[in-house]
């Protein structure tokens, strides 16, 4: 956090919309990346064959 606040000290022309937009990026963008990798593999082997197996009960080639 000091590296923010420093960064936004030495900013004469940053407004407070702009740290607040960034802030907010950073937590979503933070939450999503821990979202993914929280996940275990077997989840997304199985999401990956979903697809697979629609077009299989529909009798699609």
């Amino acid at each position: 956090m000091s590296f923010f606040k420093n960064y936004f000290r030495g900013e004469k022309h940053i407004g407070i919309f702009q740290s607040i937009i960034l802030v907010i990026f950073l937590l979503f963008f933070s939450f999503i990346l821990f979202y993914v990798f929280s996940k275990s593999k077997k989840y997304y082997e199985y999401i990956s064959f979903i697809p697979l197996d629609k077009k299989k009960e529909n009798h699609e080639v």
